[in-house]
């Protein structure tokens, strides 16, 4: 069974594209083209992630995908499908398969050590709904996410260090 932690949200799907089963999907990113051909799409199905085989896809635009699974191939069937997020593995999308893919999402909980002010508390959230994603700390303080400022990251301490500009405090 695939884990949360094994995947990462592709985006939505949204509609069914025509009446031969194929699937528009909303994404808000680029992963599905910057994947390494990926075999597998996994829907969020009663709180469980299903694998669909993934036979082809298009760009649609600059925000969505048209996908091709198999065994969907009617508009019924396509249609049970739509309002639930997607997934890629994040093996298919990170550029080294041992090092895997980080997303600012996966940052909640970390705490945020800045190299001259020292911690600046846990990450509480992040808010990705604006053109400047931001982290917004367990104080209440917000302050920009940038991959300029990061200087590294301990996953297995959980910290991500940084190099904030000065005055940004």
């Amino acid at each position: 069974m695939i884990q949360d932690s094994e995947v990462i949200l592709l985006g939505t799907c949204t509609r069914t594209h025509g009446k031969q089963g194929e699937l528009q999907v909303v994404s808000p990113n680029d992963l599905l083209s910057a994947a390494n051909d990926p075999q597998f799409l996994f829907f969020r199905l009663d709180n469980i992630l299903t694998p669909f085989r993934l036979l082809d896809w298009r760009e649609k635009g600059t925000d969505a995908y048209i996908v091709t699974l198999a065994d969907i191939s009617t508009e019924d069937q396509a249609l049970r499908l739509c309002g639930n997020k997607v997934y890629l593995l994040r093996r298919d999308v990170a550029e080294n398969p041992d090092e895997p893919l980080l997303t600012w999402q996966d940052f909640v909980g970390f705490e945020l050590v800045d190299e001259q002010r020292g911690s600046l508390g846990q990450i509480k959230n992040v808010d990705e709904s604006t053109l400047n994603t931001l982290f917004l700390l367990e104080d209440g303080t917000i302050l920009p996410a940038h991959e300029d400022f990061i200087t590294s990251i301990d996953s297995n301490a959980r910290q991500l260090h940084v190099s904030l500009p000065a005055g940004l405090l």
